[in-house]
């Protein structure tokens, strides 16, 4: 049930109280993981440290070399040439330089194929040109290449050598100078003058492939322009051996000015050749397109295709027009050819008659002058007179002529049609065919030009490769030698340990913020009195003088102790809300079990007895009562529940305390249905009974958060004292007893904050600090002004 509570109200509570950054809960988080903070910065830090103290240094050496190009062609003032080709010589000579081929000469030069090393307390160190002997070998059998081969001096000239292979080890004992022969490998190990016989460091060597070699030198080297108008580049060898990277560069830069004069000019006669295919081969497709260039020109006459397509568009759109046109006249003519079969009026444009055959206009202006002459007869005469009779004969014969001119032009009309369809459907076709034509002749047009581009290219590049060939004399230098490195570049100590320290930081901040983020219980009295809507009465340190297993009475131990000083400043606090003489009720409850109620409720109970008023502590509480166990005593028979229900009296289930004028009643026997007690006549009754015997009634009701039972008896009760509990309670349960102050119409509702932590800082100091006072009258005076304060 409690999870419900939570689930409820966990939105509405987080919206109203998360919004703003609250310091004093951010100053309490941070003190409660201050140890957590401290671990994290210490934990990366350490092993920052512990990376760096056993990672093996890796040395970097340098050198600078500058290259020279002494070129005829500034002869010719080709200067763009000559600095184009420049450019492309040093990124050539970068390429050149780490290349498999060249490094195959540093290879064999170097003699690195056997690499001896030591085992250290935790890692090797390899002994360049320092070891105590040397290998010389003949491998038959591919899998003992880069294998170490351990290595154990013995007694005078003796040596045990092992090797792992497959997962099994092959051990012997040797003599130096001996040769080892095997069906996979012959070797011969010597002393050098660095052997000492007392020597007790245990040895290895690798012997390496060409393949492991030449990766080993191009993982490692590194050739970059150092300056393109100064025309230098940098070499540098990394190594964990500063001596063998020194040595490496070293070799490097000879065996480069060396090997620059015998591959050069084979390189650029192969270059030459190369372009010289390509220029040939170019030269094929250009005359492929030109030919088809000119079977296009010859088949379709023309090689703008764009103005074709244009020219036909525009015929299209006038034939279309004229094609309008003619229709509109058609139209036009069966119009009149209606008007003339009806005998009615004809009423025809004058422009259009301009256009017609000058017959044809004729021929319609007779029929209307007929046609209105007869109107004019027939004013004055009838229809079957004789000059009507003439004028019907000649408008018929008009007519006549009329209808053969329509129908003679209405024909020319319909063949000039027919021939604009034709014309314009062989234009249609050809359009239609245009783009395909156009698509295929600009898609030869672009790869026709990309070849000229690209021919063009070739034979800039075979000039400059050929003025390179007759002009040009490389005369590089070494600037600077390689040096010798003093410190590693890794690992950087400083930077990592650095790094591992602000590594700790950020991961102790976010710690931080997410249990800030996180804490959504209650720790403090003024964040409760941000949170809440009634009076806070004050807060009671967290007993720390034994552990609490159970409730139980602590102020009758200490009586000058800061948890009795604020019992009794709270005790003051209820003399002002409730200032009314005689009796009153006091209900405790909180939210869930566990926030103290009994405990406030029994040892306010004693505080308030010890004044001299008369006090009664009752365990409400039915389903889970605890009040006895505050008081020492084990349950009885008697108690609420047996009150309630009528089976014993109020006398009868007092019990008396070791503190004068305190009694409590306990809760009796466990009843099955609690809350139907409480809402008999029989609990007034009995409330009414204690007041009439005591100053003060304490009323332990049960949890607000989980059962009904406690808001029935609060009802009831002068004033309601709600426990919250540091540290414990969530922020959620108060909207719970918001809730109550506002649906439950409690107008003395008070809260007190239990088990705050009493050290300096964040929490406890709520106008007490760690002591208490002496003079009361000072104490009232002090806590006089808090309550006013707070309403």
């Amino acid at each position: 049930m409690e999870g419900n509570i939570q689930t409820q109200n966990q939105t509405d509570t987080e919206k109203d109280f998360f919004e703003s950054f609250d310091l004093e809960r951010f100053w309490y988080v941070l003190k409660r993981s201050k140890f957590w903070l401290i671990g994290f910065v210490l934990l990366t830090t350490s092993l920052s440290y512990v990376y760096v103290r056993y990672t093996k240094p890796l040395y970097n050496s340098e050198s600078i070399v500058k290259l020279e190009f002494e070129s005829e062609a500034n002869v010719l003032g080709l200067v763009e040439v000559v600095n184009t080709q420049e450019r492309n010589e040093i990124s050539g000579e970068i390429e050149l330089i780490k290349s498999k081929l060249f490094l195959n000469r540093v290879a064999d030069a170097a003699k690195m194929d056997v690499s001896y090393h030591v085992y250290g307390r935790y890692l090797t160190d390899e002994r360049y040109r320092n070891s105590p002997f040397i290998v010389s070998y003949k491998i038959h059998n591919a899998n003992y290449y880069n294998r170490p081969f351990d290595i154990e001096f013995g007694a005078e000239d003796s040596f045990s050598l092992s090797c792992q292979i497959n997962d099994e080890e092959v051990e012997n004992t040797y003599n130096f100078g001996e040769e080892i022969k095997t069906e996979d490998f012959n070797l011969l190990v010597q002393r050098t003058e660095l052997f000492n016989p007392k020597d007790e460091n245990n040895y290895f060597f690798i012997i390496s492939n060409r393949d492991a070699l030449i990766s080993t030198l191009q993982n490692n080297l590194e050739v970059i322009p150092e300056n393109f108008n100064a025309k230098t580049i940098k070499v540098s060898y990394s190594d964990h051996n500063k001596y063998k990277a020194r040595d490496l560069v070293d070799l490097v830069d000879s065996l480069y000015l060396d090997y620059t004069r015998e591959v050069k000019n084979a390189a650029i006669e192969q270059k030459i050749e190369f372009l010289n295919r390509q220029i040939e081969s170019t030269e094929d497709k250009l005359e492929e397109y030109e030919d088809y260039f000119e079977q296009f020109t010859i088949e379709n006459r023309t090689t703008n295709l764009d103005e074709d397509l244009s020219r036909t568009i525009e015929q299209l759109s006038i034939l279309d027009s004229q094609r309008f046109s003619l229709r509109r006249n058609i139209n036009d003519l069966n119009v009149i050819q209606n008007q003339v079969n009806t005998k009615g009026p004809i009423a025809v444009n004058p422009l259009m008659l301009e256009q017609l055959p000058k017959s044809l206009s004729e021929a319609i202006s007779e029929y209307s002058d007929l046609q209105q002459e007869r109107e004019l007869k027939l004013a004055s005469y009838n229809e079957t007179s004789y000059i009507v009779e003439q004028l019907d004969v000649k408008m018929e014969k008009s007519k006549n002529l009329l209808t053969e001119l329509l129908q003679s032009y209405d024909q020319t009309l319909e063949d000039r049609m027919d021939q604009i369809d034709r014309r314009r459907n062989i234009l249609e076709n050809n359009l239609s065919q245009m783009p395909s034509m156009g698509t295929e002749y600009g898609k030869n047009r672009r790869f026709y030009e990309l070849q000229e581009e690209f021919m063009l290219s070739l034979q800039t590049s075979k000039m400059e490769l050929e003025i390179t060939r007759a002009g040009t004399v490389t005369k590089n230098v070494i600037l600077s030698p390689a040096s010798l490195p003093q410190a590693p570049i890794k690992p950087q100590k400083a930077l990592i340990v650095g790094a591992g320290f602000m590594v700790g930081l950020i991961m102790s901040v976010v710690y931080l913020l997410i249990r800030y983020l996180a804490h959504n219980k209650v720790a403090g009295v003024r964040e409760l009195e941000r949170l809440v809507k009634v009076p806070v009465l004050g807060a009671i340190p967290q007993y720390k003088e034994a552990s609490l297993n159970h409730t139980s009475l602590v102020v009758t131990k200490d009586s000058k102790s800061s948890l009795s000083e604020a019992l009794r400043t709270i005790r003051t606090n209820l003399d002002f809300i409730h200032p009314k003489s005689g009796s009153k009720s006091i209900s405790v409850t909180s939210t869930i079990s566990g926030e103290g109620k009994t405990f406030v409720a029994a040892n306010l109970g004693a505080i308030m007895a010890m004044t001299g008023q008369k006090v009664c502590v009752v365990d409400i509480d039915m389903r889970k009562p605890k009040v006895h166990l505050a008081f020492g005593v084990a349950s009885t028979h008697n108690g609420v529940s047996t009150i309630l229900s009528g089976k014993s009296s109020v006398k009868e289930s007092i019990q008396k305390s070791d503190i004068e004028g305190l009694d409590f009643v306990s809760a009796g026997p466990t009843p099955p249905n609690p809350s139907e007690l409480l809402l008999q006549k029989g609990f007034t009754k009995m409330l009414e009974d204690l007041q009439k015997s005591y100053d003060v009634v304490i009323l332990d009701t049960p949890p607000v958060g989980l059962v009904t039972d406690g808001r029935l008896v609060m009802k009831s009760c002068d004033i309601q004292l709600y426990i919250v509990r540091a540290d414990y309670s969530r922020r959620s349960f108060i909207k719970v007893m918001n809730d109550l102050k506002v649906t439950g119409q409690f107008p003395n509702m008070t809260t007190i904050l239990n088990a705050i932590d009493s050290t300096p800082g964040y929490g406890y100091g709520y106008g007490y600090g760690h002591g208490y006072y002496t003079d009361e009258e000072s104490k009232r005076k002090k806590v006089a002004t808090s309550i006013k304060n707070l309403f």
